[in-house]
């Protein structure tokens, strides 16, 4: 199967589709659907809705650099979800500081987060894990610092996307093969029957909005790179020069350090983040979120969007290692918040449907989904509780 460049058409890396009718950042009742496909190599598209199918729609797209042979044109799964912690807690402060009469003048942020790897990818024995998140704000502010501070708890609790990081889901799949759904023996079943084939449910390809002037700037390559040689990894997720594999007694278990920065003003209608990955040769990407979901996606919807990249870059890799004769990759993804009385919320388990055609045999399908969701650093973020720490200095 010949997949499509994400470039075919020249459009921007991020756009609005459409304007639904139904988007209300205020509710956050509410469960965000992202359907998304593999492109050509290791890239992948996003139709992400700011809720259900009838609220704002947005397509994002996502690549992987040189280390994983990716075509490196727009940014890794990872890099978006770094990115998402940033629009999420900095665009709710700057929000609440509003209504509250709070005055901040600027915030920088600097998000880092960690994976690793543990066993081997190629053997079958791989297992993603990740660190607790690391956020440091610098809040320029004339008000009272405990103040701010109290304002940045509240909002802390308040963020859907740290929410994710807090509460150890257990996620729940769905495999269909061929358009018929097969059992599963080790993940948790999901219940929903009615999940859409992004093949089936869209008749055209995504084209921007007419009446949307933002997306040249949605998502953007800087130019940027990172010091030194890109070195490709093996299957363990290492350099394959290093001596840094679990067999080694000073296996050095920090892989992959994530880094984001952004600065925020409280007249900016996005939160712009710079986002790279500590490797050599690594390119920065900047990635745009609306906390209002209106002029670029909001930082949950960009959230969906991270978790099922990551989870299609390991499908695509682990199909590609065991040659499974397995195409036309493509999942759905929902993610549902609930509010309580108090203002805090609470994640249920992510539902994910994956969706292929081929002639592999229902064993190594399953083998497929099993390693994707082991593998998948995002989902071993969310099944853990993985308290970020939040450092303030306020100037």
């Amino acid at each position: 199967m010949k997949y499509e460049d994400i470039n075919k058409h020249n459009y921007p890396l991020g756009f609005l589709i459409d304007k639904g009718t139904t988007t209300n950042s205020e509710d956050l009742n509410k469960t965000f659907v992202s359907h998304t496909r593999q492109m050509a190599l290791l890239q992948k598209e996003t139709i992400g809705y700011e809720g259900n199918l009838n609220s704002h729609s947005w397509r994002l797209t996502s690549d992987e650099g040189g280390h994983l042979k990716g075509s490196d044109l727009a940014p890794f799964p990872l890099g978006f979800f770094n990115a998402c912690i940033h629009g999420d807690v900095v665009g709710r402060i700057l929000k609440a500081s509003k209504k509250d009469n709070i005055v901040i003048d600027e915030i920088k942020c600097e998000v880092k987060n960690s994976y690793y790897l543990t066993g081997s990818f190629v053997k079958g024995d791989g297992k993603g894990h990740a660190e607790p998140t690391e956020i440091n704000l610098e809040i320029q502010s004339s008000d009272d610092k405990a103040k701010i501070e109290n304002l940045v708890n509240s909002c802390s609790k308040k963020s859907p996307v740290l929410t994710a990081l807090r509460t150890p889901l257990k996620n729940t799949f769905s495999l269909i093969a061929n358009g018929r759904r097969k059992k599963l023996s080790n993940l948790n079943e999901s219940e929903k029957i009615d999940s859409e084939d992004p093949y089936q449910f869209y008749t055209t390809e995504p084209s921007p909005n007419k009446s949307e002037s933002f997306s040249n700037r949605m998502i953007l390559k800087t130019g940027k790179v990172s010091d030194g040689n890109i070195e490709p990894v093996d299957g363990y997720n290492v350099s394959a020069s290093s001596g840094d594999v679990p067999g080694n007694k000073n296996f050095n278990k920090i892989i992959r350090t994530i880094i984001g920065n952004s600065i925020t003003k409280p007249n900016d209608d996005t939160v712009e983040v710079d986002t790279v990955l500590g490797l050599p040769g690594m390119s920065h990407f900047v990635i745009s979120m609306d906390i209002n979901g209106i002029k670029a996606p909001s930082p949950v919807n960009v959230m969906g969007a991270a978790i099922s990249f990551c989870f299609l870059t390991q499908t695509h890799r682990y199909i590609h290692h065991q040659k499974f004769n397995i195409e036309g990759l493509r999942m759905s993804q929902y993610a549902t918040f609930k509010e309580n009385d108090d203002g805090s919320l609470d994640m249920l388990p992510l539902d994910t449907h994956l969706f292929v055609n081929g002639t592999a045999s229902d064993e190594d399908n399953e083998k497929l989904i099993d390693m994707s969701e082991r593998t998948c650093y995002l989902h071993a973020t969310l099944a853990g509780s993985l308290d970020p720490k939040i450092n303030i200095k306020i100037i």
